[in-house]
Formats: C-alpha cells, sequence, structure tokens
C-alpha cells in the first residue's frame, strides 16, 4: 500500500532520488502562486522577521522535508515540526525561498514546496550571519526575533 503523505523516507533522501519523482504535477502553477501570495502576502521587508526560525525553517526545508500548502478557498501550511510555519509562510512565497516540487498524488488541493536556488543561498548567508554572533546576541535573536 503506498504511503499517504508525500514525504520521501530516509533511504530515498539519501540515494538522492528526487522527490518530484513521487508527486504529479500541478496543473496551474500561476494559480497555486497566485493563492499563495494572497492568503500569505507580505509587505516589503527591510527586515527579516522571525530571523532564527527563519533559518530553522529554511534548514529543515533543506534537509528534504517538504512545505505543503493545502486548500483553495482558505489555504493553510504545514511543515514538519513546525507550528510557527504560518508566521513565516508569507516570507518563503513572496521572497521565493521555495519552488513548487508537486501535488499529492490523489489531492490536487494540497500542493509540496521544496527549498529554491534563491532560498539555498539565504540559508548560506543566514548561516554566515548566525556564526558571526556572539552568544549573547544568539541569545536576544532567539528570543526577539
Amino acid at each position: 500500500m503506498p504511503r499517504d503523505t508525500a514525504y520521501p523516507s530516509t533511504s530515498t533522501v539519501q540515494s538522492r532520488m528526487p522527490v518530484a519523482s513521487m508527486l504529479r504535477p500541478v496543473e496551474s502553477a500561476a494559480a497555486v502562486w497566485a493563492a499563495a501570495r494572497r492568503e500569505f502576502g507580505v509587505g516589503n521587508l527591510e527586515q527579516m522577521p522571525l530571523r532564527a526560525r527563519m533559518l530553522d525553517v529554511l534548514e529543515h526545508l533543506q534537509r528534504g522535508h517538504l512545505l505543503a500548502l493545502m486548500g483553495t478557498t482558505v489555504p493553510a501550511v504545514w511543515l514538519d515540526g513546525r507550528a510557527d510555519i504560518a508566521l513565516l509562510a508569507g516570507v518563503l512565497f513572496c521572497c521565493g525561498y521555495v519552488e513548487i516540487a508537486g501535488r499529492h498524488r490523489d489531492n490536487a488541493n494540497i500542493v509540496y514546496f521544496t527549498l529554491s536556488p534563491l532560498g539555498a543561498r539565504k540559508l548560506r548567508e543566514g548561516r554566515a550571519w548566525w556564526r558571526s554572533l556572539t552568544p549573547l546576541q544568539r541569545l536576544k535573536v532567539r528570543l526577539f526575533g
């Protein structure tokens, strides 16, 4: 019986099998992006919100976890182990840090996203920034954003 989730097994991730091969193609990528940006849109950002949490989310995505966008009229997002993903989804969608991986094989209303090349670059920049902070500065960033 096939697994219900689109998440690859650990052996699949280690063998570098493309996640997209386990998913169906999205019929209208423009409609998906429009719904995501409409629901989770953010204005111009002068500073990244929740910087430490965003770095954690980008690292989570780089490890192979997929961001799920569910629903059409009132979309919701879900990322395994990240309860605060709804706070950061707008930045991920509007800044182009994620790209469409595909849709669920049985439910066209669930679209999965993976880390984009722009998101990978932001992750590298974020890691360098994080390493440049002192322990006290890291604590302040964790506590106050």
